[in-house]
């Protein structure tokens, strides 16, 4: 936040007005395996700093298992790179932007990123990077039952991240779609997530059906994945058919009247259809090139344009992109045009009869409304299709924050809408309140754009609470062509005078069986709490814990409320196995602190330790 509101001095007034809910040092990004993402880091420049080498900059993160390290750093006018695929522009430092650009995003790469920069003013700004990993779903191409009998049909789910993944079954005929756990013929049995080797997750599901389930000759069996990478729920279906029985073997006249028919229908057959092409040869017909209803950013996406009525091995297709050179759009300019041949990204799927040109794409913000051209060429004509594909970024942030964090009776209350990163800049924000209550007071601001064309925009209302507001929710809908049906977003505030006190999970061991003289962590994950300040303390068998403890500062959820991670690292000896490690949460909106309790478990002496003793005796 705190990147747009110093390179827009509009912004920063506006902002001004919202009052502490503007400081929040923490930015939130999120980005798929593979893909590149930069981390903001705008800084006051300053009439002082004339060349690199009265600046320093630094980038470190913290992982998810608490562990610090240094990513870039820049002093003396030299940058030095710690981590590969991680670079900032050098040319951009005297400008005021160190934002970091992180290439070949893995599941390593999440965690909390730190910019600091000496000017000699420090300037320091936080971000907190999500990784997501797309599942790769599979099915069976094809289904069949036995009459009589079960089939067991399998869902393999793989390389996902995060871990969080359901794995649902519905049945389809013709009438009606039935979900499997309702379905007396039906039984699903999933796997435990395994963990593979790069970060991500497998699972496997299997659905057993038996063939007095399959209606009507075939129904569709689908096999639905939910997972925070998709939009919304991933379908992948599959047809099964019942086969019957093997019948009994024919006599041999029997067998001999219909070889005889077989071969006489088989030569009249022919016969038409060598006389059908030569004398009503079809006409050719390519249709418009298809795409889908959102086209985002960075995503594989494919385009589509049928053949009918051409014969495959006289067909040629040919594609060509044509997109702007990729410099920021500026109203009534018109960017000289690259047009390139991309037919090295195509394919062309056939049945024999009718074909499918299909090209693979993946588009960087900087080609939006690059125009596509299929040219299929057959028997000497030609034949062209054109789209023009609209490139779309859903926001990666949408959140409401209050000033004060906790409501009081007869104070202004003012609620602030922030939805950040999205593209294209049409937007529209509105207010309601759950009980119909009119809202006067709103105020917009933005959108603005930042360094990477991406924008951002608020919304703000205040009003006077009233002792009956109390349990009211406001909510702020959001509406982007960006968001697939029904079009729209809903923010949610429920008012709470009271705050709310924090889930506290149970504390869990990295590796999960910590070895002797090895060093481990225990981590603490605390959830959903508001107002953000917490107090976390660790003890060893009723001890002070003081060495070790590292604690993530809070971060704001999109439901409105605070979460964090508390760390213990610690080098188990010979007297710790049993060992009992408590953690404390104190917050304001608890009836008592919560205590959660882990026992160091007999310790396993690492290998390398083993083979030392071993070689000593």
């Amino acid at each position: 936040m705190g990147d747009l509101l110093k390179v827009f001095i509009p912004g920063l007034l506006a902002a001004l007005h919202c009052g502490c809910s503007w400081s929040d040092p923490t930015g939130r990004l999120s980005a798929l395996v593979g893909s590149q993402v930069t981390l903001g880091c705008l800084f006051h420049r300053g009439p002082e700093l004339l060349e690199l080498s009265a600046l320093t900059v630094e980038w470190n993160v913290v992982d998810r298992r608490g562990e610090k390290s240094v990513v870039y750093t820049f002093e003396d006018g030299r940058a030095r790179v710690k981590r590969r695929d991680s670079a900032v522009n050098g040319g951009r430092l005297l400008r005021g932007d160190a934002s970091l650009l992180l290439h070949n995003v893995t599941v390593g790469s999440e965690g909390l990123y730190t910019c600091r920069v000496i000017t000699p003013v420090v300037h320091t700004e936080t971000t907190a990077l999500e990784v997501l990993a797309r599942p790769s779903v599979s099915l069976p191409e094809k289904a069949e039952v036995t009459d009589g009998e079960e089939k067991t049909i399998q869902c393999d789910v793989t390389e996902y991240y995060p871990e969080k993944v359901e794995v649902m079954w519905r049945i389809t005929n013709s009438s009606h779609t039935l979900h499997a756990a309702f379905s007396q013929l039906a039984r699903v049995c999933t796997e435990l997530a395994s963990h593979n080797p790069d970060g991500t997750f497998s699972i496997r599901s299997g659905i057993t059906l038996h063939s007095s389930a399959v209606k009507h000759g075939g129904i569709l069996v689908i096999c639905q994945v939910e997972h925070q990478s998709y939009n919304q729920l991933y379908n992948k279906s599959v047809t099964l058919t019942v086969r019957a029985l093997s019948q009994p073997a024919h006599d041999a006249g029997t067998l001999v009247i219909v070889s005889v028919v077989s071969l006489l229908l088989v030569t009249f057959l022919t016969g038409a259809v060598l006389a059908y092409r030569y004398f009503c040869r079809a006409a050719q017909s390519v249709s418009q090139i298809s795409q889908p209803d959102i086209v985002y950013a960075d995503v594989p996406t494919e385009l589509k344009c049928a053949i009918q009525g051409a014969s495959l091995r006289r067909l040629k297709v040919r594609w060509f992109k044509t997109s702007a050179d990729g410099s920021p759009p500026q109203a009534d300019v018109v960017s000289p045009l690259l047009r390139q041949d991309v037919s090295h990204q195509a394919s062309l799927l056939s049945d024999g009869r009718h074909h499918t040109a299909v090209l693979s794409v993946c588009l960087p913000l900087t080609e939006d409304l690059s125009r596509f051209q299929c040219e299929v060429l057959y028997r000497g004509g030609s034949f062209s299709r054109e789209t023009t594909v609209r490139v779309k970024v859903k926001p990666s942030f949408l959140q409401i924050s209050s000033i004060p964090q906790i409501p009081k009776v007869e104070r202004l209350l003012v609620l602030c809408c922030r939805v950040e990163n999205f593209y294209p800049p049409d937007i529209q924000l509105e207010w309601s309140r759950n009980d119909g209550e009119e809202i006067h007071t709103v105020t917009h601001f933005g959108p603005f754009s930042d360094h990477s064309r991406l924008y951002s925009v608020w919304s703000k209302i205040q009003l006077l609470m009233a002792r009956e507001d109390e349990r009211a929710v406001y909510t702020c809908r959001v509406y982007h062509c960006s968001f697939s049906a029904p079009g729209y977003k809903d923010v949610l505030y429920h008012i709470n005078t009271q705050g709310t006190p924090p889930r506290v999970m149970f504390i869990d061991s990295d590796p999960l069986c910590p070895l002797l003289h090895q060093e481990c962590t225990l981590h603490l994950c605390i959830k959903d709490f508001c107002p953000q300040d917490v107090s976390v303390t660790w003890t060893k068998d009723g001890e002070a814990v003081l060495s070790g403890v590292f604690n993530t500062p809070p971060s704001l959820n999109v439901n409105g409320l605070y979460s964090m991670f508390s760390f213990l690292k610690l080098t188990p000896g010979e007297l710790d196995g049993g060992c009992r490690f408590s953690c404390q949460v104190v917050h304001s909106a608890q009836r008592e602190p919560e205590e959660r309790v882990f026992i160091l478990p007999p310790l396993i002496p690492h290998r390398s330790s083993l083979s030392s003793l071993h070689i000593l005796s």
